[in-house]
């Protein structure tokens, strides 16, 4: 395999390709009904890995808060000023009765912000833990 394949008269393909043709890169044609099987399963198999993604970085933030006094003080802060923020717009609620719903909007999406971003650092860090250990034993074989 290369990164990069480039034939006279053709367009150029960055990244990982083979130089098998393309018959023999192909996955075998499936039927339609194991077709369909085989998309259930993947949907089935992604939904249960996002739910364990979710589980397990909702259960490393709670340890997190527990354990990190910085990330504590940091809840904590988001808490307070939410709370006032709050009380702010129940004084304000006859000038503006929009104004709890747009903090308790804002909250919500703030909140849901920050796990996809817990997220999304998750699974980053899965894909990268191979090449990371790859990395670390080439460094210790060569010591």
């Amino acid at each position: 395999m290369s990164n990069q394949v480039t034939i006279p008269g053709s367009v150029s393909c960055t990244g990982p390709v083979s130089a098998l043709t393309a018959e023999r890169d192909r996955e075998p044609q499936l039927s339609g009904s194991a077709q369909d099987d085989r998309l259930m399963l993947q949907s089935i198999l992604n939904e249960a890995f996002n739910q364990y993604i979710f589980t397990r970085v909702d259960n490393i933030l709670k340890l997190a808060e527990t354990n990190d006094a910085d990330y504590s003080e940091t809840v904590n802060k988001v808490s307070g000023l939410l709370n006032r923020l709050l009380k702010l717009a129940g004084k304000l609620e006859e000038q503006y009765p929009e104004l709890i719903e747009l903090v308790m909007e804002l909250e919500s999406f703030t909140a849901l912000e920050s796990g996809q971003s817990a997220e999304i650092a998750y699974k980053q860090g899965l894909r990268d833990s191979g090449y990371i250990h790859k990395e670390f034993m080439t460094f210790q074989q060569q010591r």
